[in-house]
């Protein structure tokens, strides 16, 4: 398995408030992991730095391959995680109310995968033929379509897309979901920022998904950044992309 990540400022933002990080632990597993920050030019940075790290830390120092228990662990990282950037907003009032979105994945040698988000920053899968969205967005337009009073066509170009009901920080807990599956042989995972998801359609983002060595996956990540420019570069894009072997 090869992995890629890199992050842009966007065009219309001054400073990058999304975080990410590929960290390899032991027996052959990866954990990939994507934060976009909200609350401000201070506050965003510093809670999606604090949530990225302070999640990666805890799953690193308490990973142990043979005692399994994956579910619980990622869980506590996230409580952790939620914990460290509300002390750090009661402690500062430049920085109350901040608080971030996570997504993250731990992808083992025998291609399972389990993934915890909370927020609209996305997992996805591709086979080659179908882009799947395993993550469900924590966000105002999700809950809207879920009643049925707008489509998912209207979710994708309503000005309040960006309010999220779900986050890291904002409260004293957080409520995170958790996904399992089994990944194909040759297929991708895409972990991304919605600075990706808002401006890139989702035709695009599969047509886009291709190559198989280490330096290939490193110009399709490009691609992306570079497609999120093109159509508008309005946020932050942060985008991990992996190929399963």
């Amino acid at each position: 398995m090869i992995f890629s990540g890199k992050s842009d400022v966007g065009k219309r933002r001054t400073t990058n408030q999304d975080s990410y990080s590929i960290l390899s632990l032991p027996g052959g597993y990866t954990l990939l992991t994507v934060c976009d920050g909200m609350g401000g030019v201070s506050g965003g940075n510093v809670a999606s730095q604090t949530a990225c790290a302070v999640f990666c830390t805890h799953v690193k120092e308490r990973f142990d391959p043979a005692a399994g228990g994956f579910s619980a662990l990622l869980k506590e990282a996230a409580a952790a995680a939620n914990t460290a950037v509300y002390e750090k907003a009661q402690a500062d009032p430049a920085l109350k109310g901040m608080g971030t979105t996570l997504v993250s994945a731990l992808i083992s040698q025998e291609r399972t995968a389990l993934v915890l988000n909370v927020g609209d920053s996305r997992m996805y899968t591709f086979d080659g033929k179908e882009l799947r969205q395993i993550t469900r967005d924590h966000s105002y337009v999700q809950y809207l379509v879920d009643r049925g009073q707008i489509t998912v066509k209207e979710a994708e170009t309503a000005s309040i897309r960006n309010i999220i009901i779900r986050s890291v920080g904002n409260e004293p807990e957080t409520n995170p979901d958790l996904f399992r599956l089994e990944l194909t042989p040759g297929s991708y995972v895409l972990l991304c920022s919605d600075g990706l998801t808002n401006c890139v359609k989702k035709d695009a983002l599969a047509a886009a998904l291709k190559g198989d060595g280490e330096e290939e996956l490193e110009a399709c990540t490009e691609e992306l950044i570079r497609l999120a420019n093109e159509g508008g570069g309005v946020d932050n894009i942060t985008v991990i992309l992996g190929k399963i072997s």
